[in-house]
């Protein structure tokens, strides 16, 4: 039997919408070409801190924090129905200044989260070491934002995969999708390099890779990748409690001590592979937040590449081909934005009204003619 909709990509993107779409009733096939979750959503820091990413844009800040209480509720369900804590923690996030021009942009920041409603604080240097005594001791100040969180990427991207097929979604790995099928302005199905999987909507959710797939209506440059390189080491005690931001990168640090160091953010096409400049910038960014880092240990490091896009927000809902949607371009904040992407993609496969984030997001904004 054929499937209702087929979903290009295993990534948590991928696994999130054809999740969504099974509870849905939908009967849903995912195609990978690889195996979930080998790309992207394995690499990430896991951070959910659209406050910080999105301070400045009023939407992408709006669904940024939408999607995180999505996923308060989704670590929860998930921990109900499988057992499995996808480390889901409302750590808290804060940024420091390392000098007087960082603090007055800070201030900035905060006057402009709390205009949208969001709590935050600013720290004088001395409540910053009070609060977290590993920062860098020459912090001009920071500010602290408790409402963001945390999760484990690998962990999340196993349960809600779990999740799909609990719901009946099929997945096929090894299949790499050779093109989009395409008859009088209907979506038919996918090519695959020996057959051709019918459906009458498809889903693509393939990160850096979506517009590499021929059939799709929107220039190739639309989704570009950016390759970010990241370092893990580890600390006795935890070297922080909250997810810590400054000097161009960012400290994650896990309750168990473990810490993630990221990121760099290259335009280099898919070269793959880490770089002696790329190990060393963020090695002096994280060293530059929390001095103590300078002795911990290099226990491994790996790169992956971001899906960005012009002007910074993803490509959710449906193209002007009917029944071909696309799930990609979040940037920095694939994880983040997952949940609500799902939802998005549901909607709009139902029908439903589209709100005015929706438009915002929609593929028509890049389309050709």
């Amino acid at each position: 039997m054929s499937p209702d909709v087929i979903v290009v990509g295993g990534g948590l993107m991928g696994c999130s919408v054809a999740r969504r779409l099974a509870q849905d009733g939908a009967r849903v096939l995912v195609l990978e070409r690889s195996v979930p979750g080998a790309e992207a959503s394995s690499a990430a820091a896991g951070i959910l801190g659209p406050t910080v990413e999105s301070f400045d844009d009023a939407l992408a800040l709006q669904l940024g924090r939408r999607s995180r209480e999505l996923h308060a509720e989704l670590a929860e369900e998930l921990d109900e129905l499988f057992g499995i804590d996808v480390g889901f923690r409302r750590c808290g996030v804060i940024k420091i200044a390392l000098d007087d021009a960082e603090l007055s942009e800070l201030d900035v920041q905060g006057s402009r989260l709390e205009v949208q409603g969001v709590r935050c604080r600013r720290w004088a240097p001395e409540e910053l070491l009070e609060e977290e005594p590993a920062a860098n001791p020459d912090s001009a100040g920071a500010l602290s934002i408790p409402e963001d969180a945390q999760v484990e990427p690998k962990k999340l991207l196993a349960a809600v995969a779990l999740g799909a097929e609990h719901e009946g979604v099929t997945f096929r790995t090894g299949s790499t999708v050779r093109g989009v099928d395409v008859a009088s302005g209907q979506a038919r199905g996918v090519q695959l390099d020996e057959e051709t999987i019918e459906a009458e909507r498809i889903v693509v959710a393939a990160g850096s890779w979506t517009t590499l797939i021929p059939g799709l209506p929107v220039p190739p440059k639309t989704i570009y990748p950016v390759r970010g390189q990241m370092i893990s080491t580890h600390t006795r005690p935890p070297i922080f409690r909250r997810v810590v931001f400054g000097a161009g990168g960012y400290v994650v640090p896990r309750p168990d001590g473990r810490v993630l160091c990221g990121s760099t953010m290259e335009r280099v096409g898919f070269e793959r592979g880490i770089t002696f400049g790329g190990l060393a910038d963020v090695i002096r960014k994280a060293i530059r937040i929390a001095p103590r880092l300078a002795s911990a240990p290099i226990d491994g490091h790996w790169s992956s590449f971001r899906p960005g896009t012009p002007d910074g927000l993803p490509l959710v809902g449906e193209t002007r081909i009917d029944g071909l949607f696309l799930a990609s371009g979040h940037y920095r904040n694939g994880i983040l934005l997952a949940p609500l992407t799902a939802e998005l993609i549901a909607d709009a496969m139902s029908g439903k009204a589209g709100s005015r984030e929706a438009e915002a997001l929609s593929p028509r904004r890049f389309e050709e003619a």
